[in-house]
């Protein structure tokens, strides 16, 4: 039995978990927190999760644990060592580059490193990390090093870690995309209404092409786009554009507005891999992207899918430009699940034997 260990199961996570219980041929099971109180998931939440691995009637052969786990302390409580259950910890994000929010108290109390500290004892514990995009594995150990660099009398080294890469994977649609109307452009935004996804920048955007008279329409999606003063803000400033705003409870309702947009703007300050945009790519949405963080792998030897802009100020003439061509949109082989799920299996293998 393979054994799946996350604090923060929701949203992405919840995603990436599932589809490996169902896909993977191998006994997968999932020892889990619901997605909240992201601080004390990451502080208590192991002291939780070893209760439960206490009660396990059978034990696994090996641990996959998420970063949001304080792995050394899970193990510490659960009574078994690396050694007995090898442990992989897979990266959703990282501590390390992580954005602050500006209403996180603990930035003023100088704890900014506590938190990437866990990450990094975990990653140290584990015989294997695997994180979920090149820039997430990039942007770990470039921050690792420059934490440990700054301690005292340490040392702590990164150089015997065993790590790669596996994207958090999508299911490949075969869907046909004759129906989009490029002509008439329908504009999707399917992240999170949060401030690091940067919607002051989208909402520009779309004010810009209105002002030069340019037509499109538009769908939002996405949790917090349901609040009162988002829905109220798009009802009372695009109007005549609106064709939905608002959050989908089921995946069918979700998948249907998303096919039905051409042009995909993102405006993200910070994603460690752009699981929405992935999918919506796989709709036939043409992506207009940041060039930072993780979104350049998205068009990395597929640079015809989608536009690349200089973040922030290219953003909007990069929109503009992007209503007036299309070219056909293909994703990446890697970012398919039977891809991934290979991956994993291949991996796990390896550490059975």
């Amino acid at each position: 039995m393979i054994l799946i260990v996350d604090t923060f199961f929701t949203g992405s996570h919840k995603y990436w978990g599932i589809r490996l219980q169902k896909m993977l041929d191998f006994e997968i099971e999932l020892l889990t927190l619901s997605g909240k109180h992201w601080k004390w998931r990451m502080e208590g939440g192991a002291y939780e999760l070893a209760q439960k691995f206490k009660t396990l009637t059978k034990k696994p052969k090996i641990i996959i644990a998420t970063d949001m786990v304080n792995i050394p302390l899970f193990y510490a409580f659960s009574g078994i060592t690396e050694e007995e259950i090898p442990c992989v910890m897979y990266f959703h994000e990282n501590q390390f580059s992580y954005p602050i929010s500006n209403l996180d108290t603990d930035k003023k109390q100088g704890r900014d490193n506590h938190y990437s500290f866990i990450n990094l004892t975990s990653a140290l514990f584990a015989s294997q990390l695997v994180f979920n995009s090149k820039f997430n594995k990039n942007s770990f150990f470039h921050g690792a090093q420059n934490l440990i660099s700054k301690l005292p009398d340490n040392k702590l080294s990164l150089s015997n870690l065993n790590s790669s890469v596996i994207y958090p994977g999508i299911e490949q649609s075969n869907k046909n995309y004759q129906e989009k109307d490029f002509n008439n452009p329908t504009i999707l935004w399917n992240h999170r209404w949060e401030h690091d996804k940067n919607p002051e920048l989208f909402v520009k955007g779309l004010e810009v092409l209105q002002s030069k008279g340019i037509k499109f329409k538009l769908v939002i999606l996405g949790k917090g786009t349901d609040k009162k003063d988002v829905k109220t803000l798009f009802e009372n400033k695009f109007s005549s554009e609106l064709i939905h705003c608002g959050y989908l409870e089921t995946r069918e309702e979700y998948l249907y507005l998303v096919s039905k947009a051409t042009h995909l703007p993102v405006t993200s300050k910070h994603d460690f891999f752009g699981l929405s945009v992935a999918e919506a790519m796989n709709l036939g949405c043409f992506p207009i992207l940041p060039n930072h963080q993780a979104y350049p792998e998205h068009l990395s030897n597929n640079d015809e899918s989608g536009l690349l802009y200089d973040f922030p100020n290219g953003f909007f003439q990069a929109l503009e430009s992007s209503l007036k061509t299309y070219k056909k949109v293909r994703v990446k082989d890697d970012f398919y699940l039977k891809k991934v799920i290979k991956n994993w299996s291949d991996l796990i293998k390896k550490k059975l034997n």
